[in-house]
């Protein structure tokens, strides 16, 4: 059973997700519209396919690292179910990219609880966000979550509160500068467009609607189960909870936010929904109702390409 075999993190287990990735990438590039190949289009595929399992060993690695679930594979399999049910992030290099940056940043911020090198991490994650700002403007939100980071952590005083003011500045007047030398600063201004999209008239549609509803709900029923179990408990995930939460929070409003509304805004959600739902999984006792989750965004992952 599925539950079964992704209960330890096995070497063999990172193997099965990748090859799930590929069958959901390759079919969701090639296996729904006539595509005209040519080798820099097969070249142009094969390098952003590296780059969506880049972004899944740095979620594996930030997780096992911080300790953010238990010794198991849900979360990297859950995280490409639901890759494969939100597809359109497939063809938006934007929002991929976007998300890839994010998660080096991430990296940095989750890891302030060790408390080791605090100041370089702060820079860093500042960093990241400033890089992923400029190619999606509405990633400066999580700039939040280092703040957050800091009060949680307990790493608060002025140096560290101005330090991701430097560190987010750094590429931002790098980037002002390449443009001002070339003479082109409309590029510059450009990619800090804070345009706002409301209308979710696309969420309608079947293939939007079930695994939206589906993923908010179980969601919802973890954040209602899991939290109050580990707030009680005193623990190293009791404070990484909390900035896990503010980085749910911020992502859904990064959704709501985002001026195109296809479906490949929802990626900005699934790093702190895939742990939260694992979380949930991991305190069941039931396997049957493991197996029963985790088949259901197996479903999911495939089923939206009918609708």
């Amino acid at each position: 059973m599925i539950a079964n075999f992704f209960n330890k993190s096995k070497p063999v287990n990172v193997f099965i997700t990748t090859l799930l990735l590929l069958l959901l990438y390759v079919f969701s590039n090639f296996g729904q519209n006539s595509v005209a190949f040519s080798l820099s289009f097969l070249i142009k595929k094969i390098v952003l396919f590296f780059i969506v399992v880049f972004f899944f060993l740095i979620l594996k690695f930030i997780i096992e690292k911080n300790k953010l679930t238990k010794d198991n594979s849900y979360a990297s399999l859950l995280g490409v179910f639901l890759l494969g049910a939100f597809s359109e992030v497939f063809f938006s290099n934007e929002v991929l990219f976007s998300n890839l940056i994010l998660m080096l940043s991430f990296r940095k911020i989750y890891s302030l609880r060790s408390g080791i090198n605090t100041k370089l991490k702060l820079f860093d994650a500042a960093f990241w966000i400033g890089i992923s700002t400029i190619i999606y403007s509405w990633s400066i939100l999580y700039l939040i979550l280092i703040y957050v980071g800091i009060i949680v952590y307990r790493k608060l005083n002025l140096k560290n509160l101005l330090i991701p003011v430097i560190g987010f500045s750094t590429p931002i007047l790098i980037y002002f500068t390449y443009n001002f030398y070339v003479d082109d600063l409309t590029i510059f201004y450009s990619a800090f467009n804070y345009s706002v999209n409301l209308n979710f008239i696309n969420y309608n549609s079947l293939k939007f609607l079930i695994p939206i509803t589906v993923l908010i709900t179980v969601l919802l029923w973890s954040l209602v189960l899991v939290t109050p179990k580990i707030i009680l408990v005193s623990n190293h995930l009791k404070s990484s909870w909390s900035v896990i939460l503010n980085h749910l929070m911020i992502g859904i409003v990064v959704v709501i936010l985002s001026p195109i509304k296809n479906g490949s805004e929802i990626f900005y959600i699934i790093f702190p929904s895939v742990i939260i739902i694992t979380n949930f999984l991991q305190k069941s006792k039931s396997k049957t109702f493991k197996n029963l989750i985790l088949y259901l965004f197996l479903i999911l992952a495939i089923s939206v390409y009918f609708l």
